[in-house]
């Protein structure tokens, strides 16, 4: 053939697959960079002006019998008079000494641990014994004064190997139960528990590292999948004076969790948490620090998926303690002790959760503690009860969400902050007797005209119901600042909705700068998020990817009923879970969402870890179709809209063969899509830049500088 014709097959071949594949316009380089975004000038206006809002931050509170003292905007101190109301300021050297607060125990130095990752050494509380994690083993050094190693090192275990250590967990324990410590020094300094664990039966997962040199280095990780096999754990206790070892009897099965680890406050006893791989019981034991025997302190059990962490509080005889449980179905408060005993219920058993804990006195006998307990199931408020479950309050009302609280030593007043999505936080001062509240002042609230300065658009809290037809979902949605109802607007959705998060909340936000690029942007708080009551939270179990991605499709039908949405342009964007959901709303629901942007996306539950994926899945053999149906693979030949993948190569929480596998299965239907693989990054990553590009160049949005003109020539 001659050179001619080569060249000419050559070119055709490109026209037709130019054709064929519908090339778009190239992006201009400098479009990657946010502030070469059409419009971006504007974001930027706004996020400036939002910072101009004076929301006045109220601290060193000072209560005296007759005023509160209270120091606001920077070192401006206040005083505010009980009896008239009057408030003043007062120059720093009047401001009457505060009353010393209690100290916490000592705790020994340690060093800060890495996401999911234990701690390799930690220092006893009298700063006399470091032990540290070294060649798999423990070893425990005796320090000097200046906290430098003398004498010969104890050498606790000697058995260690890569598979098989002591004084460190591993990945999964620090990644899903916030195992971020694997030896424990008791409180007296003479006792050391530690972690036994054995990976040696698990199969090994393998990340490429140094992607972009000549080279590539390897990452290895016992990192066991759903349904494959858990690492074993035991604890140890060593005596520092006897030089022995005893094995904690934790029983159960061998794949079970241990975790949660810390000694009773007289060292008697070792304390931890044990439950099942389905993660419905959870049993709180205590360990015989001399014998290694255990009893079982408190057993919670669920239909579905108990809470791993309970709140547990010690009061001051460090026997007795405040308990989280959901055996109503919504979080409650009781009072029991280390011998396996419940007190009193703390809380009533009502229709709505209680959310923590904000004062403990016991000399006065009073728990303060925070609920949502108002008809808007998002609005925070403060209760108080005694200490025997008796003297119910509600302190506050009001459509508001309050926190920030100080009480009165005296437990006749209060302060806290109060909002809504759409009213900027302010401060009050409230009288309480043991039947009423009453506020009696607002000690700092933001100006009218610093919101109007601002060009402040309120945001909307919005509610439609869910495909049962019952239950309220809540959302928000902000506008732009030169929003135009007779104008159609592009809806993006900003979704994260995995379990364990918070969906929504009532908080004020001053505006959502992004919305100026010329988007209405939904958040929206769907079925298995928090702070809702267990039957919501549980709602997806067994079935993720189908009831949380049916209310954000939900969402976005309620909201394309108003005429400034344009129904035709709708994008969201997520990452890690909120990847998932973002991949997986073009291809459940092509007709709904046209633009997706999926950072780190799980695209399978099989390739994600035992601890989170078995809580609210089981098994992939006992949940076979549940797997299947909450997969992106199988609804990869629905895909019509624009879908962007994001992903790093060395993220060893979400695994890159996540998007490899939706890759494939996109390829396979013939799908278009657009990838981006990041060589050298992990979990976390920046793309800010190429996602709003992304969203303006297929969105279109009209205020967007120059988009509409550029689009018509």
């Amino acid at each position: 053939m001659t050179r001619f014709y080569l060249i000419t097959r050559f070119c055709l071949l490109l026209l037709l697959v130019a054709i064929a594949f519908d090339f778009e316009r190239p992006v201009n380089a400098q479009s990657l960079q946010l502030k070469d975004l059409p419009g971006w000038d504007r974001v930027e206006q706004a996020s400036a002006d939002a910072a101009k809002i004076p929301v006045a931050r109220l601290s060193d509170f000072r209560w005296m019998p007759d005023a509160l003292y209270f120091k606001k905007a920077g070192d401006t101190y206040f005083r505010i008079d009980f009896a008239t109301g009057e408030m003043t300021k007062v120059a720093a050297a009047d401001v009457p000494e505060a009353a010393p607060t209690a100290q916490g125990p000592k705790q020994g130095r340690r060093p800060s641990a890495q996401r999911a990752r234990q701690r390799e050494w930690v220092q006893s509380s009298d700063a006399k014994w470091k032990a540290s994690f070294r060649d798999y083993n423990i070893v425990l050094e005796s320090l000097d004064e200046k906290q430098k190693p003398v004498g010969e090192p104890i050498q606790v275990t000697t058995a260690g190997s890569e598979k098989h250590r002591y004084g460190t967990a591993c990945w999964v324990y620090g990644e899903e139960l916030d195992q971020n410590d694997a030896m424990w020094f008791s409180p007296d300094n003479r006792k050391l528990a530690f972690y036994e664990i054995d990976e040696g039966h698990m199969k090994t997962y393998f990340l490429t590292t140094r992607n972009t040199r000549l080279y590539t280095g390897l990452h290895k990780e016992q990192y066991p999948t759903a349904g494959e096999d858990n690492p074993h754990v035991s604890l140890h206790i060593f005596d520092l004076d006897s030089r022995k070892t005893v094995k904690v009897k934790v029983d159960g099965p061998i794949d079970q969790y241990i975790y949660n680890v810390r000694f009773s406050a007289d060292g008697k006893q070792l304390l931890f948490h044990r439950t099942n791989r389905w993660q419905n019981e959870l049993e709180l034991m205590a360990a015989d620090v001399a014998t290694g025997d255990t009893t079982v302190v408190v057993a919670e059990k669920q239909d579905t998926w108990q809470e791993n962490a309970p709140l547990m509080r010690f009061l001051e005889d460090g026997q007795t303690f405040i308990w989280e449980t959901e055996r109503s179905g919504w979080k409650q408060f009781q009072l029991r002790n280390l011998k396996g005993e419940k007190i009193c219920d703390l809380t009533p058993e009502v229709a709505y959760p209680v959310q923590d804990i904000v004062l403990l006195d016991e000399e006065h006998g009073w728990l303060y503690y925070t609920a949502y307990s108002d008809d808007n199931p998002l609005n925070l408020h403060l209760h108080r009860t005694r200490l025997d479950g008796t003297g119910q309050q509600k302190l506050t009302s009001g459509d508001f969400t309050f926190s920030g609280f100080e009480i009165a030593p005296t437990h006749d007043k209060f302060t806290a902050q109060y909002e809504t999505i759409s009213s900027p936080p302010a401060t009050g001062l409230w009288k309480m007797s043991e039947t009423t509240s009453d506020k009696m002042a607002v000690l700092a609230a933001v100006p009218t005209e610093a919101l109007k300065d601002a060009g402040f658009v309120p945001g909307e809290l919005f509610s439609f119901k869910a495909s049962d037809n019952k239950t309220d979902i809540y959302g928000t949605l902000y506008k732009p600042r030169d929003f135009d109802p007779n104008k159609k607007y592009p809806l993006l959705v900003d979704v994260y909705g995995g379990p364990h998060s918070v969906g929504v909340t009532n908080r004020f936000r001053a505006m959502q700068p992004y919305c100026e690029l010329g988007f209405v942007i939904a958040k929206i708080g769907n079925r298995g998020t928090i702070n809702r009551g267990k039957a919501f939270e549980s709602a997806n179990y067994l079935k993720l990817g189908l009831v949380d991605m049916d209310d954000q499709a939900d969402g976005v039908k309620f909201l394309r009923k108003r005429d400034y949405i344009d129904g035709e342009r709708v994008g969201i964007s997520g990452h890690s879970y909120g990847g998932y959901m973002s991949a997986l709303a073009l291809l459940r629901y092509p007709n709904i969402f046209h633009v997706g942007v999926a950072g780190a996306p799980v695209t399978h539950w099989k390739n994600y870890d035992t601890i989170y994926t078995e809580r609210y899945m089981r098994t992939p053999a006992e949940n076979k179709a549940g797997y299947e149906r909450g997969s992106c693979m199988a609804y990869a030949d629905q895909l019509q809209g624009k879908l962007f993948i994001l992903h790093g190569l060395v993220d060893d929480n979400v695994h890159p063969s996540n998007t490899w596998q939706l890759v494939k299965a996109l390829q396979d239907a013939g799908k278009r899509f657009d990838l981006m693989v990041y060589p050298n990054s992990a979990h976390g990553f920046r793309y800010g830049s190429l996602k709003w590009d992304y969203f303006v160049r297929h969105l279109k949005p009209e205020s967007a500088d120059g988009q509409a003109e550029a689009e018509q020539n």
